[in-house]
């Protein structure tokens, strides 16, 4: 078999076919939808998907917004990872200057109006190419909501999605640096509430404080810090905290509950489960010592990634076929200029590569993946900095920056996945690294089966934002 050929007809077929994926894309910059609430995505994206032949399942795992689709029969089993969320408060129009579409409004300062894009037209490019030259498989594309709170995939893994997969491929857009991802940490979200006694100020003794219990599990969990393992610099163990909701919010009433909102990274599951059974005990400790109650609300928890260095040298090599992406002299402007509007040097995008994984990353529930199968993410440098989730980000993957970036994840993302079918003992030797690397263990959901997720999270603020635009 002639794989040039093949990686030659989907570079092409992405080229002549890129308005399609364009047009998507920009549609989701233009309607920015935060988790567990991304219903125009899902239908934008699952309709282009069902126009080109896939089976399309929606609603699964029981969340409206996490779908399915699938084209072909057979060994192997390719999936794309689609995610399309974005985050609160990073509004952005397409500009030089940070300059809100709508002030406080969410907005697209991870690019996931790229990686969904990107990665639908990577599943569509892959389909035509097994049709046009005769190669089996079966291509699987997985819509994951919630990606930023971490919530889509452990539910869909729990629901079995994920158990006939022999390989996951992904993307992220990323600055300054292109490299595929070795480890992220182990991460978990967790809800505490406390429920007291209210009473006037004048006579406290009389109440019980659901605040002091939530500030006392605060300075409990402070004393716990210095008793876990740190992890390393680049992937520290972290617990992060915030006072969610305090009632009533007046000094004179005593305070009858309180929610304090828990995340914790941590470099491995098995210090995870650990840290965070001991922060379950610091908010039983605080509950009994101010004589109010508690309950807990676990929102989601998902393990560290496994490197598969077999799939990462399969998606680098791709990557240094397919070279940096193209960039206009006019484009590397729009970058520089950003960035010093920004107060940073103006180095505009740049392009280093890393050996393929040579670097951790950020928390993501993608890390999911790699327990049930081999997975490749790489992290492609088509971004300005300064960082992710900052302006800038948003207004280059509103920009011709981002529809260049869609094109070429689009192309890296089903190039590498030719190799893969083309060359059945690639898998076979990835397969036996993902076993070692496992070292025995099995795959278990770190959700229990009785917590449904949370289809609601985002719901307000998503429908108030509606409403203003529909309004305008």
């Amino acid at each position: 078999m002639d794989i040039a050929a093949v990686k030659k007809y989907i570079s092409t077929w992405v080229e002549d076919n890129k308005a399609e994926f364009e047009a998507c894309s920009q549609f989701m910059f233009d309607n920015p939808e935060l988790g567990m609430q991304e219903f125009d995505a899902v239908e934008k994206l699952t309709g282009i998907a069902r126009e080109h032949g896939f089976t399309v399942e929606t609603g699964v795992a029981g969340m409206p917004t996490a779908f399915v689709a699938s084209y072909g029969a057979g060994k192997p089993v390719i999936a794309f990872n689609v995610e399309y969320d974005c985050l609160p408060g990073l509004s952005q129009k397409v500009s030089t200057c940070q300059e809100a579409v709508r002030e406080g409004a969410p907005g697209h300062g991870c690019g996931h109006c790229l990686i969904g894009p990107a990665a639908l037209t990577a599943g569509i490019a892959l389909r035509h190419a097994l049709e046009e030259f005769g190669l089996p498989g079966t291509v699987r594309m997985y819509g994951s909501p919630g990606e930023e709170i971490c919530i889509g995939k452990p539910f869909m893994a729990r629901a079995g999605l994920y158990e006939d997969v022999d390989a996951f491929l992904d993307w992220h857009p990323f600055f300054n640096k292109t490299f595929v991802q070795r480890k992220t940490n182990a991460y978990f979200s967790k809800y505490y509430h406390f429920k007291g006694k209210t009473a006037h100020g004048n006579a406290p003794w009389k109440g019980r404080s659901a605040l002091d219990a939530a500030m006392l599990m605060g300075h409990a969990v402070e004393m716990l810090r210095e008793h876990i393992v740190p992890g390393a610099e680049a992937a520290a163990n972290t617990i992060n905290y915030t006072f969610s909701h305090v009632g009533p919010e007046f000094p004179s009433v005593v305070p009858d509950r309180t929610s304090v909102w828990y995340v914790g990274r941590f470099t491995t599951t098995e210090v995870m489960v650990d840290a965070l059974e001991r922060i379950d005990n610091c908010a039983r400790g605080a509950a009994l010592a101010t004589g109010v109650g508690m309950e807990s609300e676990l929102v989601t928890a998902v393990h560290e990634n496994i490197p598969n260095l077999t799939l990462g040298r399969i998606v680098h090599a791709n990557y240094l076929e397919l070279g940096p992406m193209p960039l206009t002299g006019e484009q590397q402007q729009f970058a520089m200029d950003m960035q010093k509007n920004a107060g940073n040097e103006p180095v505009g995008i740049v392009q280093e590569v890393f050996p393929p994984c040579e670097l951790d990353a950020p928390v993501t529930d993608v890390s999911e993946y790699s327990w049930l199968a081999p997975l490749a993410t790489i992290w492609l440098g088509v971004l300005p900095g300064p960082s992710l989730h900052h302006w800038v980000i948003t207004s280059a993957a509103g920009s011709d920056i981002g529809k260049n970036a869609v094109r070429h994840g689009a192309k890296l993302l089903a190039r590498s996945a030719i190799d893969l079918v083309a060359s059945p003992r690639v898998l076979e030797e990835a397969w036996e690294e993902f076993r070692k690397a496992r070292q025995g263990r099995v795959y278990e959901c770190l959700v229990p089966d009785d917590i449904a997720p949370p289809v609601n999270a985002n719901r307000e603020v998503m429908e108030k934002y509606r409403a203003r635009r529909a309004a305008s």
